[in-house]
């Protein structure tokens, strides 16, 4: 399948409509690209507030609804993965939170050089298609830990499957057998092998669903001066 069968474009200078957007999400079968939107962050919040509620996130004593993801370091390291230069694996954001929001927003203030800093996605039907029933059974009812949470990777029914993983977490926190490590690795190899890539522009916005896709982020120059300002939000 073509990455262009994956997204859904909308020029915010001209077709714009939140409630369309609003559908596209609630369906989560594609991912949705916004072009030329504002990169002033009250225009992205007040986005983001006529199609669902945003999660404020606790960063440095301040608790802030949209935060700038960069190159950021404290004492010679990296402040977290996410501003590190380090490529990012396929991952659900806020796995270890009490309550996950099911939507994720990156708008681009500016790209990294030349083809660093991707972002990588996979689509949890993708997934789906690969997987035995015993290996969908298992991933229902199997719980692992993520920090202070006890989660199953996929929960749902009847073929309506969610899904949370970021195995950064569930390794930082808890001590995981070799079994367990080669079926986290064989999950991966299926995560990577179905999984696409977009470059985003300068001014592009994407929206997707955290609880139907993973996404993560190729590697980048320790001097690159990406910028994207992540939200994350659950639909109205």
């Amino acid at each position: 399948m073509e990455v262009l069968d994956l997204l859904i474009s909308f020029d915010f200078e001209k077709d714009f409509n939140p409630q369309n957007i609003i559908k596209t999400l609630q369906k989560g079968e594609t991912i949705v690209l916004i072009e030329n939107f504002p990169l002033l962050d009250h225009e992205f919040q007040s986005f983001i507030n006529s199609i669902g509620d945003s999660v404020k996130e606790n960063r440095n004593n301040c608790r802030q609804d949209i935060f700038d993801v960069k190159i950021s370091k404290q004492n010679n390291f990296f402040t977290s993965i996410a501003a590190s230069a380090f490529s990012f694996p396929l991952h659900t954001d806020c796995a270890d939170f009490d309550v996950i929001p099911n939507c994720v927003g990156f708008l681009c203030v500016e790209p990294a050089i030349k083809e660093q800093g991707a972002n990588n996605f996979v689509f949890l039907r993708k997934i789906i298609n690969q997987l035995s029933e015993n290996v969908i059974h298992n991933l229902l009812h199997k719980k692992w830990k993520f920090r202070n949470q006890y989660r199953s990777i996929l929960s749902g029914n009847n073929g309506n499957y969610h899904i949370c993983y970021d195995r950064i977490t569930m390794e930082s926190f808890s001590e995981i057998n070799e079994k367990e490590i080669e079926e986290l690795n064989n999950l991966d190899k299926i995560f990577e092998a179905n999984s696409f890539k977009i470059k985003l522009k300068k001014q592009d916005l994407v929206l997707f669903r955290n609880d139907l896709l993973l996404h993560g982020r190729d590697e980048i120059d320790i001097d690159s001066k990406r910028l994207i300002k992540r939200i994350r939000f659950n639909m109205n």
